[in-house]
């Protein structure tokens, strides 16, 4: 019932704002809040970003961010993280580990009903780099497929982003992604190794010594972390007083 009732409650509040939408845009609907623009990589001609992979940085000005979320889906957090951002009315690239998404289906769903972009963590989560070049190129493909069957259904919308589980991927299971599979290599460059499992006051604060190293990038989190929840509003108070603005990327 606790579930049902996080479930309902995030779509409540998406449907509320998507109803709303054809009001006014994002600073109408939050006043205060963060600007966000669009970035379709595709368009942009990108194939892969993320400077901790040493790819190349993605297109972005000064104060610019792009939020991105690992691991998930998780049914007891990833909701609540679902109901910050639509809150703030912004948008964030969640990378999902394919048996995870199978068995929650119904939160798959729900990230991409709030308007969010989706990825693949591989399947099983394993670090790639250890594992036989046809047994990781398998989970990688199995893991794509899972995240498309359990986010669009019969549909099978294809999802373009993946990103190596721990950040970790051979050039040759980089190259084959790519060239034999079509994906998009996403890695990232800042991290408050919200992983940790710290308390977000202290994660919060690695944050902040991060960001004040750079003036732009795409910051990795993960949704199924018990501490991100709390750390999620504390994150976008925080790029709200440097000025700063979100970009949403898409495929």
């Amino acid at each position: 019932m606790r579930f049902r009732g996080l479930v309902l409650s995030a779509v409540a509040a998406i449907l509320a704002l998507t109803a709303m939408a054809g009001v006014g845009n994002a600073a109408t609907l939050c006043p205060g809040g963060l600007s966000e623009r669009t970035l379709s990589v595709s368009q942009a001609g990108i194939t892969s970003f993320g400077t901790m992979q040493k790819l190349q940085a993605l297109p972005l000005n000064a104060g610019e961010y792009v939020l991105t979320f690992d691991d998930g889906p998780r049914r007891e957090t990833t909701p609540k993280i679902l109901e910050e951002l639509s809150a703030a009315c912004v948008h964030a690239t969640f990378m999902m580990i394919g048996q995870r998404a199978e068995r929650r289906s119904v939160v798959a769903k729900l990230v991409k009903l709030g308007g969010h972009s989706i990825g693949s963590h591989s399947y099983t989560h394993r670090n790639l780099s250890t594992l036989a070049f046809d047994e990781a190129l398998n989970d990688i493909k199995k893991g794509v497929a899972a995240v498309e069957r359990a986010v669009f259904g019969n549909r099978m919308t294809p999802v373009k982003f993946f990103r190596f589980p721990n950040n970790v991927g051979t050039s040759e299971l980089i190259n084959a992604a790519q060239t034999q599979l079509g994906l998009i290599i996403a890695s990232y460059d800042i991290s408050p190794e919200d992983w940790r499992g710290s308390p977000p006051e202290e994660t919060m604060h690695r944050l902040r010594q991060r960001l004040n190293a750079t003036d732009r990038g795409v910051i990795v989190l993960h949704d199924a972390q018990d501490n991100t929840v709390p750390l999620v509003p504390m994150v976008i108070d925080e790029l709200k007083k440097r000025g700063a603005s979100i970009v949403h990327l898409v495929e």
